[in-house]
């Protein structure tokens, strides 16, 4: 079978090979030119760039895919919505696949939040003036319009992309409030750079297993630095392993 399959983690990847290996056609799609070349690197056929619902319409008609595989980051939102709108539309099979969550206990310095609001007001509330955000770069304008963070000085883990530092650098943020580096990190890493910048209070995303979340969770808890995590947005999927979601693909097709 001829699958699109929308995916810029190292997880998406991993199941775009294993898709592979079981024979099928595969074209990658990633939003940045870097993850294209991560997915070629594997032998993967892959194309970049961000897409709306008419380009993915078209690339969908013009290469007579029988389904869509959606890969994309559990944050994905409005990439994971519009993808399924454009296969209803195209009368396409769209199979979502998510990565398994962290199962964490409960702890003190474990916060959980809903959304950035819920975020800031929390982090506001704790001990000590200096933030590290390392939940990406996208909603970096929704961070620092914030009231609740106005004292608060803000630092950020980015991707080192010229695209993300002028990001960056047009809301402000100046060369030591950034850390620009390609993860996952180990634990040993984060405690390090948690050390260095002498970081008050972590935010970070649920990722997953494989998105470095649980290395940060333990360099907070061996530092004894309070962590908010954002919760992951509602999935409709069930979460299964990669072996059965293919099993589960190649059964509906």
């Amino acid at each position: 079978m001829r699958l699109l399959v929308l995916a810029g983690t190292e997880d998406g990847r991993e199941l775009a090979n294993a898709l592979m290996q079981r024979g099928h056609d595969i074209l990658v799609s990633t939003l940045t030119a870097y993850g294209a070349d991560l997915a070629l690197e594997q032998g993967l056929q892959a194309r970049s760039g961000a897409m709306d619902a008419q380009t993915l319409t078209d690339l969908l008609q013009g290469s007579a895919f029988d389904a869509l595989v959606d890969a994309t980051h559990p944050y994905a939102v409005r990439v994971k919505e519009m993808a399924k709108t454009v296969c209803e539309k195209l009368s396409l099979p769209y199979l979502r696949w998510q990565r398994s969550p962290l199962d964490l206990e409960v702890h003190p310095l474990i916060h959980w939040a809903e959304d950035i609001p819920t975020a800031a007001q929390i982090a506001a509330k704790l001990a000590g003036q200096r933030i590290l955000l390392t939940t990406g770069s996208n909603a970096l304008a929704e961070w620092v319009s914030q009231p609740a963070l106005k004292d608060k000085v803000l630092f950020i883990r980015v991707l080192p992309t010229a695209e993300v530092l002028a990001r960056c650098e047009s809301l402000g943020f100046k060369p030591k409030q950034i850390i620009a580096a390609q993860g996952p990190f180990s634990q040993e890493w984060d405690e390090a750079m948690f050390k260095q910048l002498d970081i008050d209070v972590v935010v970070a995303k649920e990722s997953g297993k494989v998105g470095g979340t649980l290395e940060k969770v333990q360099a907070c808890l061996h530092l004894n630095i309070p962590l908010i995590i954002l919760k992951r947005p509602a999935e409709e999927t069930h979460e299964s392993t990669l072996p059965q979601f293919i099993k589960h693909l190649e059964a509906i097709l």
